[in-house]
């Protein structure tokens, strides 16, 4: 899988999780220093997916945590 696929298969999830798009892309801001991914170098696009994945991980686990 592309690394490109990859952040866009982590940004649907998140969305699917309860984060609002603007809220996805603030944590990529937050990431690399800007929101656009397009134009940012692999090791930035690594640092998104690294980042957009501890997100996902918090989000799955407050959801497990909180749907009991």
């Amino acid at each position: 899988m592309k690394i490109e696929q990859r952040i866009q298969q982590l940004y649907k999830k998140l969305l699917n999780l309860g984060y609002y798009p603007f809220q996805v892309q603030s944590i990529i801001h937050f990431a690399i220093g800007n929101d656009n991914v397009e134009s940012a170098t692999i090791a930035d696009k690594i640092k998104v997916v690294n980042v957009l994945e501890d997100y996902e991980k918090l989000a799955y686990n407050f959801s497990l945590a909180y749907s009991k």
